[in-house]
């Protein structure tokens, strides 16, 4: 029997490497897509290290399954109102880049995906941000893939010891992180999906669902979050 082979856009990231500390424990080929080497070591493991510039030249191996994971790092404030100048490389990244990774992973056969949206993404969002990941969102629907899992997070908790092992330590990361100990008891019914939760759980999660997913379209925020760890 085959082994099932995955692929990680991002690999290298804030949540992108929590997902490979899951993946590359089970007997599976993972294929890490990244401007730089995983940090781990493993047979399962094989780097593709990429100019993301460049990406209309990448070719992918044959895969089962993609995460993609990539993202344009901003500042917590920037979410809520883009500085112009940050507009155009975030859609890069964060619409342009992924949406070619899903297309190419689809031509080589992949059959389902998991993709790392953002609660509250709408395509017609007045936020910059919102309306891009909903674009994505609406693009990635119309992909020819069984299964689509679309996961919209709020804030991803436990960044604070990824930014100091990067000795970028941050102020408003520090803030949304000890602000949502406050706020997230706050937030009932309806404004639950708007609560952070720890990338690593979010992670765990991820993989969970790639493996378990019905086939169709799937969405999932902290409320399906909750509702996996309870159990």
């Amino acid at each position: 029997m085959n082994k099932k082979t995955s692929l990680i856009a991002g690999s290298t990231g804030f949540l992108g490497s929590k997902i490979l500390n899951f993946l590359y424990k089970e007997d599976q080929k993972i294929y890490c897509l990244s401007r730089k080497k995983s940090e781990i070591n493993s047979i399962n493991i094989e780097d593709i290290i990429i100019d993301f510039d460049a990406i209309n030249n990448l070719s992918l191996p044959k895969i089962d399954h993609v995460y993609l994971c990539l993202g344009y790092e901003l500042r917590a404030w920037e979410l809520i109102s883009m500085p112009e100048r940050k507009k155009d490389p975030f859609y890069k990244v964060d619409y342009e880049y992924t949406l070619n990774i899903a297309k190419k992973a689809e031509e080589v056969g992949a059959t389902s995906i998991s993709l790392v949206s953002a609660v509250g993404a709408n395509k017609n969002s007045e936020s910059f941000y919102l309306k891009t990941k909903g674009d994505l969102e609406e693009e990635i629907k119309k992909l020819k893939f069984e299964t689509i899992n679309i996961f919209q997070p709020g804030h991803l908790a436990g960044r604070i010891n990824w930014q100091r092992q990067k000795n970028d330590p941050r102020i408003d990361v520090f803030a949304f992180e000890f602000g949502s100990l406050f706020f997230d008891p706050l937030m009932i019914s309806g404004l639950k999906k708007f609560r952070s939760i720890e990338a690593k759980k979010l992670a765990k999660f991820i993989v969970h669902q790639s493996k378990n997913s019905s086939k169709g379209i799937n969405k999932f925020d902290f409320r399906d979050f909750e509702n996996f760890f309870k159990n």
